[in-house]
């Protein structure tokens, strides 16, 4: 994506010296029964031009700064997503199978370079930017709508994935603290007879500053006789999170809260041995292994 970025921006400067080179040998077109008069500044259409090529060389300036923003935030996002991870995710990419169609979808959107992209060519141009004596300003000006459209394309899906990544929960909600105690069977600590743990187990000191895993809406906060003051966060999707066995909540039902923002303290309420963390991943009502989504968080 960023070599594209850099590809058309290249593409519309190198344009844009075209068009100033074929801007000074522009000539108005010759009228029938008199000779060809040289376009020249003193005339409306001249200074018209002139007026285009600025309002153009601002655009350009624009689309490189707007470029420079989604580059760096195309960076971090993909940065994210590499240390993030996804489960379930696999680095192949499945073929369709012979004489059927793979499913697919999305909007009709013409592919550049197709006849339907290209309806508006340079001489459609002209009719929709004005005329431009021969100069390649028509051209030029179409070319730059296009890019507008694109990176206007590009930060809409930018900014939906950033607000997906926002909710899911691949942060640790305590800071450098160890596993203790994994996701699925294991001893009870009071009955000392196997049983399933749904969660992970993050041993801290109490007051311990427990964090939000990814931004999402506090569906719960309050007191369970076995989990203690606990928070559970709605992420959408039917995505849940759990915070359980705090000594104290620093939110209420019905918060929006951000990735990593405090939600509650450490403690050892409810059905607890000692101070740590319950922490637990609920995807469309059923438990699962929250170290899915720590892996990359756990292994740094």
């Amino acid at each position: 994506m960023l070599f594209l970025f850099s590809l058309v921006l290249a593409s519309a400067i190198a344009a844009g010296g075209v068009m100033g080179y074929r801007m000074g040998q522009a000539e108005l077109p010759e009228p029938v029964g008199e000779t060809s008069v040289a376009l020249t500044l003193d005339q409306p259409e001249g200074r018209a031009l002139v007026d285009r090529v600025g309002e153009l060389t601002g655009r350009l300036i624009r689309l490189e700064s707007e470029a420079l923003t989604l580059a760096k935030r195309v960076g971090v996002l993909k940065d994210f997503e590499e240390q993030a991870g996804t489960p379930g995710k696999t680095s192949r990419t499945a073929k369709p199978r012979e004489g059927a169609s793979a499913p697919s979808g999305g909007p009709l959107v013409p592919a550049v370079g197709t006849a339907a992209s290209d309806a508006l060519n340079v001489s459609g141009a002209a009719s929709a930017h004005g005329d431009d004596f021969g100069t390649g300003l028509a051209g030029l000006e179409l070319q730059l709508d296009r890019i507008d459209a694109a990176f206007a394309l590009v930060d809409r899906v930018t900014t939906e994935r950033n607000l997906q990544n926002m909710a899911f929960p691949s942060r640790l909600p305590v800071v450098d603290r160890p596993v203790a105690s994994g996701f699925g069977n294991r001893l009870d600590p009071f009955t000392r007879r196997l049983a399933r743990h749904t969660g992970l187990d993050f041993p801290a000191p109490k007051g311990t500053p427990i964090l939000a895993s990814a931004g999402g809406r506090v569906q719960r906060a309050g007191y369970n006789r076995d989990y203690g003051y606990m928070v559970e966060i709605d992420h959408g999707n039917g995505l849940v999170t759990r915070y359980a066995h705090a000594s104290k909540l620093l939110v209420r039902t019905g918060e929006l809260v951000m990735p990593q923002q405090r939600i509650a303290l450490v403690g050892s309420t409810g059905r607890s041995t000692g101070p740590h963390l319950h922490f637990e991943v609920i995807r469309n009502g059923v438990y699962t292994d929250p170290k899915l989504y720590l892996a990359r968080s756990l292994a740094d």
